[in-house]
Order: structure tokens, then C-alpha cells, then sequence
């Protein structure tokens, strides 16, 4: 390749990832900075319903459509007509959703007892699912083709309508909670269903080789994709069981402080992995090194900022009817900081197409989670939840680095770095949690020296940070 496509190629890639992350943050952002809007809206036992009932939907779309658009970046590789292989992966989703569906219908009883909900809302949650991976499946091909205008506008555009319909119907609807429910997952089926048209049009296309390919990667990672969601969604759900839907509001609340953090690695991400996977696969490993170092400290300084405003987004964010959710809020926010270091493990597990290992890691970790949560919930409620979801993060960062180590691919990050920073980090938690109970003066303080601090560092080292990001 010339100098010159190089260069053109390199704006390009810039330019793209740059708007992943600007749209990913803007999507994400929305339905947190709503979060305020829904919880006074709401009542403490609808909105708590409400997340039990996103906990579930998520759950039934990983075994019901096994998360396949993750196998898009790496069947680009293998695969000439993209858009023949996505038109076989999003009827292969859709045929195990209506197989599913039927055997919930048949045992009907049994499912709206242990999803604590009616048949209506499992009827929608089913509906829902049967086109859902069509516009992570489109996204998947626009991002590694850098295709940032059509990403940004599919994103932008399904977000905000989807909540502005939510916010109508919670509004005018005499039943609030199916307003809400509705009014979200029914704007998202309609976009879904459009793209899922679009998808099979434009492939004309089911092959079962393709199928078969997407089932290999995808079928291993089950138990990992489903124990990950349970180690953060079961905490709701049994505390649902346990507690009842005003605690289930209160551990949602906490837990949506914790969406800044995975709002930034979601956002960044989008940008990250294609690029790190390109250099993988070139064995540029100590490229993506260096890449890494900066991207995982700003990262932790986020969450550093995050516990220090700890109190004041939980006030934001519900106001003072959860001020109790404050004291959950360092360790549900710490386990997102766990989750952005062993998602750059699982990167890893996944481009090596080693996903067994990662499934039985993933699995194990959720069966402590799931145990804690049996043993701890009922007698210290939902308190006991931040802590042992911590617990299982922690095992899952730990398990990937290793399983990452094995197959000779750990060494694109500076692992000592990472788990000395990891350590820095629980210890600052605890001194947050002491922080709390003493006056705010000396949390504001603290704030105002590290703004400083980092404000000085930044202006000094101008030059490479320019650099840097010119690169």
C-alpha cells in the first residue's frame, strides 16, 4: 500500500473511531441522563419491575441468539459476501427464538413463575427477540467497514425514538409499567424488523456451512455470554425474589451510577477492538501495548472521578428517596472497572477462536456469584449483592487473564501494570466508603486537587499528549 493510502486510510480509521465513540457515548448517555426522568415517573415498585423485566429479555435474546453478530469481526476474515454470511446468521437467531418461544408457551405456568411476570410481557419479550440481532448484525459490518455515518444515524436514531415513545406512553398510559415496557422494546421491534427485511434482501441468503460456522464460535460461548449476564443481572432478579420491587429499584439505581464507567467502555470499545484485532492479527503486539497503557488509565481515572461524586449522582439520578442506593455504589461501580479489563482478556479468547475455556471460566464465576447471592441476600439484602457481583468479576478478571496467557496472547497488554492498577483501585474504594460518612468538604477538596493536578500534568506534557493522539 502507498504512503499515500496509508495516510488516506489512517484519517479514515480516525475519523471513524472517533465518531463509534462519540455515538456510543451520545446512546448510552441518553437513556442514563433519562434515568432521573423515569425514576420520579415511576414508582420505586414499577421501575424495579421494569428492570427485572430487562434483566430476562437479556438473558433469553444470549440463548435464544447466542450473540452471533460477535462472530461479524472475525468472519470478515473468512468470508468474501458479508452480507450473505449476515443474512444466514440473523435466520439462524430467529429459528431458535420461535423454537424457544413455543416451549414457553407449552409450559406457560411454570415460566411466568420463574420469570415473576405475566404471559403478555413474555409474549412481548419473545416478539422482541425474534429480530433483535438484526441491527447489531448491521452495526457489526458497518463498524469494520467504517461506515461511521450509517453507525452514527442507526444508533442515534432507534435511541431516541425509542425513548421518546417510552416517555409518551409512560405519561398518557393508565398502566405506567406496560408504557414503559412498550414503549421501549415495541419502537426497537419495529426498527428491528425493518432492518431484519433489509438484511434478508440484501443477502438472499441461508447456508447451513455458514451456520454451522457462526454455531462453532457462538455455541461454546453460551454458558460464558449467559453466565456474564447473570453475574450482572441475577443480583436483580433474586433480589426481586427476596426482597421485592422497591430494593430491586434501589440496586438498580446504584447499578445505573455504575453506567457511566460501561457507557465509556462501550463508547471506546466500538473504536478499540477493530483496531486492536487488526493489529493482532499483524502480531503488532507491542504496538497495541503502548496503545493500551493510556487507554486503560483513562479509564480508571473515570471511575476515580465516579467515587468521588458518588452521593451527588445518586442523588441526581433518583433523588432522595434512594440516597440509600449511595452506600452499594463504589463496589457495583468498581465491578465495572473489572469488566472493561477482562473484556480486553475475552477480546483475545475470541479472535483465537478459543471460547471454551472462556465458558467454563465464565460459568464458574457466575456459580460463586450465584451461591453468594442465595447465601447473603436473605439475610443482609440487596447491600449483599454489590459485593458478591464484585467477588465474581473479580474471579472473571483473574480466569480470562490466565486462559488469555495460555494461548499466547496476554502478552499485548502489560498485565503487571493492570493488576497493580486493579489493587490501587479496591483500595481507594474502601477509603471512599469511609468518605461518605464524613463531610462532603473533604471529597470536594480532593476533586478540586486532582483537577488541578491532571489540568498542570496535561498542559505540561502538551506535546506528546498531541502526539499521541495524532497517532
Amino acid at each position: 500500500m502507498s504512503a499515500v493510502s496509508t495516510k488516506k486510510k489512517s484519517k479514515i480509521v480516525l475519523r471513524a473511531g472517533i465518531w463509534y465513540t462519540v455515538s456510543s457515548f451520545m446512546t448510552k448517555g441518553i437513556a442514563f441522563i433519562t434515568t432521573p426522568i423515569f425514576t420520579r415517573l415511576l414508582s420505586s415498585e414499577d421501575y424495579g419491575k421494569y428492570n427485572n423485566f430487562v434483566a430476562w429479555i437479556g438473558i433469553i435474546a444470549i440463548v435464544a441468539t447466542m450473540d452471533m453478530h460477535a462472530t461479524v469481526n472475525r468472519a470478515r476474515f473468512d468470508y468474501e459476501n458479508l452480507d450473505a454470511y449476515l443474512s444466514s446468521v440473523a435466520i439462524t437467531g430467529s429459528i431458535f427464538t420461535a423454537f424457544l418461544w413455543a416451549i414457553v408457551l407449552v409450559f406457560s405456568d411454570f415460566f411466568c413463575d420463574l420469570f415473576s411476570m405475566n404471559m403478555t410481557c413474555i409474549n412481548i419479550m419473545f416478539i422482541t427477540t425474534l429480530v433483535s440481532p438484526s441491527l447489531t448484525l448491521l452495526q457489526a459490518k458497518n463498524r469494520i467497514n467504517y461506515k461511521y455515518k450509517a453507525y452514527v444515524m442507526l444508533s442515534l436514531g432507534s435511541v431516541v425514538l425509542s425513548v421518546v415513545v417510552s416517555l409518551l406512553l409512560v405519561v398518557l398510559a393508565e398502566n405506567q409499567l406496560m408504557g414503559r415496557i412498550i414503549g421501549h422494546y415495541g419502537t426497537v421491534f419495529i426498527i428491528d424488523l425493518c432492518v431484519y427485511i433489509y438484511i434478508i434482501v440484501k443477502g438472499k441468503n441461508f447456508k447451513w456451512s455458514e451456520c454451522t460456522y457462526a454455531l462453532k464460535i457462538c455455541l461454546p460461548m453460551i454458558p460464558h455470554l449467559l453466565s456474564k449476564y447473570i453475574l450482572n443481572q441475577s443480583d436483580r432478579i433474586m433480589i426481586e425474589k427476596f426482597c421485592g420491587s422497591s430494593d430491586t429499584a434501589y440496586y438498580s439505581l446504584s447499578y445505573n451510577c455504575a453506567m457511566i464507567p460501561i457507557m465509556l467502555a462501550t463508547a471506546t470499545n466500538i473504536a478499540w477492538s477493530p483496531w486492536s484485532t487488526e493489529q493482532i492479527y499483524k502480531k503488532n503486539y507491542e504496538k497495541v501495548k503502548k496503545a493500551a497503557y493510556y487507554y486503560i488509565t483513562l479509564f480508571f481515572l473515570v471511575i476515580l472521578g465516579i467515587f468521588l461524586l458518588g452521593p451527588e449522582i445518586v442523588l441526581i439520578l433518583g433523588g432522595k428517596k434512594y440516597a440509600s442506593a449511595t452506600s452499594i455504589m463504589p463496589p457495583v461501580v468498581l465491578g465495572a472497572a473489572f469488566q472493561f479489563i477482562y473484556n480486553l482478556y475475552v477480546a483475545l479468547e475470541q479472535f483465537a477462536k478459543k471460547t471454551v475455556g472462556m465458558a467454563i471460566g465464565t460459568v464458574f464465576a457466575a456459580l460463586i456469584n450465584v451461591g453468594l447471592n442465595w447465601l447473603l441476600i436473605p439475610k443482609f439484602g440487596y447491600v449483599a449483592a454489590a459485593y458478591t457481583t464484585l467477588i465474581g468479576y473479580a474471579c472473571l478478571l483473574v480466569i480470562h487473564f490466565f486462559l488469555a496467557r495460555r494461548i499466547g496472547y496476554a502478552k499485548a497488554y502489560n498485565n503487571k501494570f493492570i493488576f497493580i492498577s486493579v489493587f490501587v483501585l479496591f483500595v481507594i474504594m474502601l477509603i471512599m466508603l469511609w468518605l461518605y460518612s464524613q463531610t462532603a468538604v473533604i471529597r470536594y477538596i480532593i476533586i478540586v486537587v486532582g483537577i488541578v493536578s491532571l489540568s498542570v500534568v496535561s498542559f505540561l506534557n502538551k506535546k506528546t499528549i498531541l502526539s499521541l493522539l495524532k497517532k
